[in-house]
């Protein structure tokens, strides 16, 4: 299970520290925001949202530990327990805010032979089972407590197979998938956190700065292969299994069973123009109103991002981030437009001509970074003193809108964020505006699972704090802000931003696709092997 961001969570964090344009616009990898001092006393931390109920661990610890090393034995992966070596860097997720997740065993397979083997152990015992790549699940279902947990992260070949075509292992890494493709001069649309897993972003829809020229991942999508509850290794396209095929674009992430392999159409891609554009803060009304209207309807080789980032104690920061396939001046010209729409007061615009791998990888905060450098160590935030990335703690929230915000909802998006700017404590706040339209939105709504193709933007509100922190205040702003947006929101939300405190999470992620979803999982999945609180 996997989740993914248009533009890095560091991005959007550095810029919280009241960075400079530049450093903005072309981000290095900090990590999260500044390390939040501890909270005041009585305060306590929010609980991490649980991945399963306590009936899991108890199943999982009657298991004898001798069925557990029979298991282990006959995986060619690997198998890691509560009490070896390896079990506290093996349990732990993206998120710190799950770091007291306890899973019965993490296995990491190797094959389907590997995935069948611990899928019959978990029907034997009625042990629950997670899927992890990135272990990015915002909800931390790609862990749990006394689950099994089937990490995929070593299934990560990247084949070309022919000119416009890609096979790529579950296990692949969005920083490798765009280095191996670069390598072809072809990529795919995705998103641009580095150690997101490709599977866990394209399974749940998966946005990026080419999603309005080419579509969502999942829309270049053009076959899987995967291993159900019951074992059995299938394959699915729009000619196999395609009730299958059209769930998994969309609704795959721990649904239905466990994709070692997914097929793609690649796209040929040369250099591309990063453009980034700062206001005053006392032009963020003017700012939201101008670009909600100019980036959804720019051609489609233009995807923007309008970013709100705070601090406490600091005036807030509005900025436009953009991309573009087309030429330097073209999207000099589309920005100066922008510029002119909001009117008054200077803009400050920044347009540069990258290659596009270049710009993914400053997008993903490993400018300047090797390859390795760029995967997490697996331990604490921020870099470690071989300079590679760390993890982040952190809270999110989304909404789609299905049209542009009036004045009132403009005013109460900057009236929550001058909140989070007045309150005490330390992490930051961000909220990011994604412009849709383009391809996206040429799909018709339940031609996949993935059905917000008539959303004008997607709304993306987060709040990171150090790990010292209790992140109470931050996570009762993002519940606040979330509340307080809902009447101007569609009602939808996004399926990879996965939301535990979402009541009506089935029609927010799927909507009128539900019913449908409803009667796949009991086909595919009937004893409910794949489980967690918000499974179909």
């Amino acid at each position: 299970m996997g989740a993914n961001t248009a533009m890095n969570r560091r991005t959007l964090l550095t810029a919280a520290t009241g960075l400079t344009a530049a450093a903005w616009a072309a981000p290095t990898a900090l990590g999260t925001a500044v390390a939040a001092p501890a909270a005041p006393a009585g305060r306590t931390a929010p609980a991490a949202p649980a991945a399963s109920g306590t009936s899991g661990a108890a199943r999982a610890a009657k298991v004898r530990a001798a069925d557990w090393t029979a298991l282990g034995k006959g995986l060619k992966g690997g198998l890691i327990r509560p009490g070896d070596a390896d079990y506290a860097t093996a349990r732990q997720l993206y998120n710190t805010r799950f770091d007291t997740q306890r899973p019965a065993g993490v296995a990491y397979v190797a094959g389907t032979q590997d995935i069948a083997a611990c899928l019959s152990f978990a029907r034997r015992f009625s042990i629950p089972v997670s899927i992890r790549n990135g272990g990015h699940s915002y909800a931390g279902w790609s862990g749990g407590d006394g689950r099994m947990v089937l990490d995929v992260s070593r299934m990560k070949t990247i084949r070309t197979p022919t000119s416009s075509s890609a096979v790529i292992g579950a296990g692949a890494k969005l920083i490798d998938v765009y280095t191996g493709l670069a390598a072809h001069g072809v990529t795919i649309p995705a998103g641009s956190c580095p150690t997101v897993g490709v599977s866990g972003l394209t399974l749940g829809g998966g946005h990026g700065v080419l999603s309005r020229a080419y579509g969502l991942t999942c829309d270049s999508l053009t076959g899987a292969t995967l291993v159900t509850a019951d074992g059995k290794t299938v394959e699915c396209d729009a000619k196999h299994n395609a009730d299958l095929f059209w769930a998994l674009r969309g609704a795959g992430n721990g649904n239905f069973g466990v994709v070692t392999e997914l097929r793609f159409r690649t796209r040929r891609v040369g250099d591309g123009v990063t453009g980034y554009v700062s206001w005053p803060w006392a032009k963020a009304a003017d700012v939201i109103r101008a670009w909600q209207e100019w980036g959804p309807t720019q051609p489609d080789e233009i995807w923007s991002a309008c970013d709100l980032a705070v601090t406490p104690g600091r005036t807030p920061r509005i900025a436009v981030a953009a991309f573009s396939l087309g030429t330097k001046g073209g999207l000099a010209n589309a920005l100066d437009k922008l510029a002119a729409k909001v009117g008054g007061g200077k803009a400050s615009i920044s347009v540069r001509s990258r290659s596009y791998l270049d710009s993914m990888r400053r997008y993903a905060g490993c400018a300047d970074l090797t390859l390795p450098q760029s995967h997490l160590p697996g331990r604490t935030p921020g870099r470690d003193k071989a300079g590679r990335l760390g993890r982040e703690t952190y809270a999110a929230r989304s909404d789609f809108y299905d049209r542009s915000l009036n004045a009132a909802g403009i005013r109460t998006l900057l009236d929550q964020t001058e909140r989070f700017g007045r309150r005490g404590g330390g992490g930051g706040g961000s909220i990011q505006l994604t412009a849709l339209g383009g391809a996206v939105n040429r799909v018709k709504p339940l031609d996949t699972a993935f059905v917000h193709r008539r959303s004008r933007f997607l709304a993306q509100y987060l709040t990171s704090w150090g790990t010292a922190a209790s992140g109470g205040p931050q996570v009762a702003w993002l519940d606040g802000l979330h509340a307080a947006m809902r009447r101007h929101a569609s009602g939808a939300a996004y399926q990879n931003y996965a939301d535990a405190g979402l009541k009506d999470w089935r029609r927010a992620y799927y909507g009128d696709a539900s019913d449908r979803l409803t009667k796949l999982k009991r086909q595919y999945d009937p004893q409910r092997v794949f489980s967690f609180p918000q499974a179909l």
